[in-house]
């Protein structure tokens, strides 16, 4: 779920049988980082910000 974020494209998380945490992009650097107790193996993180990173281009090619 994306959240309004005035600095940041911010998504928050929820997995199932998991806590919820956020994920940001700093656009400055464009390294994604996430929340500081967020205790997912990084390549569970890496496979959310892919779907995230697909699901964000099809949402701007439909909108084009």
């Amino acid at each position: 779920m994306r959240i309004q974020d005035d600095f940041h494209l911010t998504y928050a998380v929820i997995l199932q049988d998991c806590h919820s945490f956020c994920i940001w992009l700093d656009e400055k650097t464009s390294k994604w980082y996430s929340s500081k107790f967020t205790n997912l193996d990084q390549s569970v993180l890496d496979q959310i910000i892919g779907k995230l990173d697909v699901t964000e281009e099809q949402n701007m090619l439909s909108v084009s």
